[in-house]
């Protein structure tokens, strides 16, 4: 018999919307999928690791917000090109929309980040928060940091009515009270593991669905700062949209079958192999980052200038996109040295001018960026 985790209740508007069962639900996990956990915990902490091996952690945290806000946004059909978000991060400034979505995120993932490490709860002023950074300057912003105000639905094409939907969320009126159980399971004492708390969370909000736009990036901005909440994470360090985006079509299918068929383990175990993935690629991407380094430096000729060029290249490998002041002060050198260090890494093909501009010039070290972006 299959039992679904909610009733559908008729709003005031006559549609049947699916208000879900507060969590937990009652769950009889096999074997196989706690073993998947045991696996992704190990691995979690073979990830903590990886911040402490490199030299400077900040790259590694810089690779996770950018992937994942790339990814993230592309799931809901925002696309924007590494190189925009590069650009745009410099100037401030993009006529495409699509560019400021994705950066909106990055910058939401930050905040949330600080929220969480300040010890702020992650409860309803954070959620509010992060969605009223995902929509700064976009559009949608009237609503920002507010909860729906009217009926949304989820359908296979976003230009169909609501008589096509897939899924009818709970109605505006019935938002509050089950954000508030949910604040409420975060908090608690629970018996799931950690890992399975959040696939839960995760779920329970994307049925939710509490805001007229970008649900899905909220959602998914959670998983992280739960995870460091829970300890599992010590910094945004993984890219869990990333293999969402690359099985969206399983991403929304596991959600579905949970709310039409009870489907709790496949989506548990659907969840964990994803950040077992996503644990892997940092796990690769710190690999990568040290053999970099190491064939960076000598491909550098053994010239009077060679101290300054590696001192100028470690820089990139805190940040791979800065300007000469920037270098200057983490390298500890003149604007004159770093500006000779940076011609002639350009000559190496190492380094390059990207804003084109005659002032207020900004280099990036493409082969780091390839690495930030899995090119």
């Amino acid at each position: 018999m299959v039992t679904v985790p909610g009733t559908h209740r008729r709003s005031l508007e006559g549609y049947e919307t699916f208000v879900p069962q507060p969590l937990p639900p009652e769950l009889s996990l096999p074997a196989s999928v706690y073993e998947q956990i045991e696996d992704a915990r190990d691995m979690l902490g073979q990830v903590k690791m990886c911040r402490t091996l490199l030299p400077n952690a900040d790259l590694l945290i810089y690779s996770s917000l950018q992937r994942e806000a790339l990814a993230s946004s592309t799931i809901e059909g925002t696309i924007a090109t590494p190189d925009e978000l590069v650009l745009f991060q410099v100037s401030r400034s993009s006529e495409r929309e699509a560019v400021r979505e994705v950066a909106n995120y990055g910058y939401a993932l930050e905040w949330g980040v600080q929220e969480i490490e300040t010890r702020q709860p992650l409860a309803t002023r954070l959620i509010l928060g992060l969605h009223e950074r995902l929509l700064v300057g976009v559009g949608g912003a009237h609503g920002a940091g507010r909860f729906k105000e009217f009926q949304n639905h989820i359908g296979t094409d976003s230009r169909q009515g609501i008589e096509h939907a897939v899924f009818i969320p709970p109605a505006p009126r019935d938002v509050p009270g089950l954000v508030a159980d949910l604040e409420r399971y975060i908090h608690a004492d629970n018996p799931e593991s950690k890992l399975v708390q959040c696939a839960l969370v995760h779920y329970q909000f994307e049925t939710i669905h509490p805001f007229g736009d970008v649900n899905g990036r909220v959602g998914r901005l959670m998983i992280v700062l739960q995870m460091i909440h829970l300890g599992l994470l010590s910094a945004p360090l993984i890219y869990p949209s990333v293999y969402f985006e690359r099985t969206r079509e399983e991403y929304y299918g596991r959600l579905q079958d949970v709310r039409e068929e009870g489907a709790w383990n496949e989506w548990i175990e659907y969840f964990v192999r994803g950040i077992k993935e996503q644990c892997e690629e940092t796990i690769n991407f710190t690999q990568s980052i040290f053999a970099l380094r190491q064939r960076l430096s000598r491909e550098i000729p053994n010239v009077r200038r060679r101290a300054s060029m590696v001192a100028v290249l470690e820089a990139f490998f805190e940040y791979p996109v800065l300007a000469p002041k920037q270098i200057s002060d983490s390298a500890n050198m003149s604007i004159g040295a770093v500006r000779t260090a940076l011609s002639e890494l350009e000559n190496l093909e190492i380094a390059h001018e990207i804003t084109g501009k005659r002032k207020g010039r900004v280099y990036a070290c493409e082969p780091v960026l390839d690495i930030v972006f899995g090119r």
